[in-house]
């Protein structure tokens, strides 16, 4: 899928999963709207507001696009599983629903269960 960043190795047993990607220069969105280095440490990538800067309003609208024409749920979805490649967002983690994991926006919904 044009959407989804590559998997170099992939393996599970019955206690656990490992999934290896390519390292990527550019790093995730979340590193783009931080103007992080992904080899930085995670404090000083993420914990500086001064350095957060927004998106330009045609990114937003290609990034969008790209991952809403996926064309599958995907309950993980934040920042930091979207990848860059050049000028199209890959989307990371899909494995994650695959293996029985809860979605990382579960304890929003589970919130609502009893509405009618």
């Amino acid at each position: 899928h044009p959407y989804i960043y590559k998997i170099t190795f992939a393996t599970a047993n019955e206690s656990s999963a490992l999934v290896i990607r390519p390292f990527s220069e550019k790093g995730t969105l979340k590193d783009l709207i931080y103007k992080a280095k992904p080899k930085d440490a995670f404090l000083k990538k993420y914990c500086n507001p001064k350095k957060i800067q927004g998106l330009e309003l045609q990114q937003i609208k290609t990034y969008g696009r790209q991952i809403l024409e996926k064309g599958f749920p995907y309950g993980h979805l934040h920042s930091a599983n979207v990848m860059l490649d050049g000028d199209t967002c890959k989307l990371l983690d899909l494995e994650n629903s695959l293996l029985g994991l809860p979605s990382f926006y579960r304890s929003y919904f589970s919130q609502f269960r009893k509405i009618n």
